[in-house]
């Protein structure tokens, strides 16, 4: 019998990439011929931009239809974490707050937790993969945003890092005060030599060996709890 497993997240989860012109293009199909298995069937409902909120939302709405799975990989925080960069520009000596600030982050995510542990499903989470700030910033400003202005804002440009990265060290506080199942990540990339190929070149998303990468370690944490194997 069939494991059900479901993917809450953002474009990350979708395998996203940008090309050379940074339009963006999904690879979940690539990955799927990579990890197809007997033993679970998997649901992917990542969606590109998604916030925690919007992830809050379609758990609701999965659960009120039914929702017919033994885990549910919750990832999300990198889109809540980023900013209003054209207002950034605009407006430098001005407080911009992010998309999600954390103690709502901190809240949505218990609600999403709670709202799929009420329907009897394992929520399990999972730390981000690191971002390049200095290639984001780069994205950022590619179209006419002040990169000076942004960063007298900043204070530097490694603030992008760390803002982000306040986020990935949230869900995994909130999982271990919840003993929640966490799947960490950004511990295996930051460990990694190979780590700015696996980042591309937008700075935010991963390359096919970055998402081949991440999905061989959340594919390893299935096999693990399944006893079985996942490829």
């Amino acid at each position: 019998m069939s494991c059900g497993v479901y993917i809450y997240g953002d474009s990350l989860m979708k395998a996203t990439m940008p090309d050379q012109a940074f339009r963006y293009h999904f690879h979940l199909d690539e990955l799927r011929d990579r990890y197809r298995s007997a033993d679970f069937a998997l649901t992917n409902r990542a969606k590109m931009g998604a916030t925690v909120s919007k992830g809050r939302a379609l758990v609701a709405h999965d659960v009120g239809r039914g929702l017919d799975a033994r885990y549910a990989l919750v990832a999300y925080g990198g889109n809540d974490s980023d900013f209003d960069w054209a207002a950034v520009a605009a407006e430098p000596e001005r407080e911009h707050k992010p998309r999600t600030e954390l103690s709502a982050f901190r809240r949505l995510l218990g609600e999403t937790v709670d709202a799929l542990t009420g329907a009897g499903v394992q929520p399990v989470l999972m730390t981000l993969p690191p971002i390049d700030a200095e290639r984001y910033l780069g994205f950022i400003c590619r179209e006419g945003l002040s990169r000076s202005r942004i960063l007298q804002w900043l204070g530097d440009v490694q603030r992008i890092y760390r803002y982000q990265e306040a986020y990935s060290e949230t869900v995994a506080g909130f999982a271990a005060q919840r003993r929640l199942p966490l799947i960490d990540v950004r511990r295996p990339f930051l460990l990694d030599r190979q780590l700015p190929r696996l980042i591309a070149a937008d700075g935010i998303h991963l390359t096919m060996p970055g998402y081949v990468k991440l999905y061989d370690i959340l594919t390893g944490w299935l096999r693990q709890e399944m006893g079985g194997t996942a490829t």
